[in-house]
């Protein structure tokens, strides 16, 4: 049985903006409240991400937030401190280039965290070989001072605390995603009449 870590609260601490997620890049973890939470990058004015369906890359942010919004997700904004060498624009090609290393997350070939650890590996020299979880990770970029600041949506910032969950956890989330998407494929009753 995996141990799992002590529970991990987010400092929140600026208000949302939409035109601050133009500028720089940010960890974003969407649903935030569900377990396991997704999780893709904001760079270049862009979300990318990895998921069952495939590379999800170059969605402006405008999509997104109007997404967010709309839906009520609950959602995280983490904004990585400026590269010291490398521009937004290149962090975001490079964080694609990571997210075509995996076809898909699923069970036994990656998950929606696996292009973001070889993005912060290779891009911010951050050692990712013990990180698997979310839970992990940010207190990880917490102590290497790369937060910059984090900001959400639709959560309760108070008493927001970061999900904590197993790789059991995950599996079973990766499954009812397939599920729902195979669901989401079917000809609906009036379609089969």
């Amino acid at each position: 049985m995996e141990s799992l870590t002590a529970s991990y609260k987010l400092n929140i601490n600026n208000q949302f903006s939409e035109e601050d997620l133009l500028k720089g890049v940010y960890v974003v973890v969407i649903h935030a409240t569900r377990i396991p939470p997704h999780i893709g990058i904001i760079a270049d004015k862009h979300y990318h991400s990895l998921t069952i369906k495939g590379h999800e890359i170059n969605v402006p942010v405008e999509v997104l937030i109007r997404n967010t919004n709309q839906r009520k997700i609950p959602s995280l904004f983490i904004k990585i401190k400026k590269h010291p060498i490398f521009s937004a624009g290149y962090l975001s090609e490079h964080f694609i280039s990571n997210v075509k290393q995996f076809p898909i997350v699923d069970i036994g070939i990656a998950t929606c965290l696996s292009p973001i650890k070889l993005f912060l590996d290779e891009v911010f020299n951050v050692p990712m070989n013990t990180i698997n979880y979310l839970y992990e990770l940010l207190p990880l970029l917490e102590s290497e001072g790369l937060i910059e600041s984090a900001s959400s949506l639709f959560i309760d910032e108070k008493n927001y605390q970061l999900p904590i969950y197993s790789f059991a956890e995950i599996n079973e989330g990766i499954e009812n995603a397939k599920i729902d998407k195979r669901k989401s494929l079917l000809p609906s009753p009036k379609e089969r009449e």
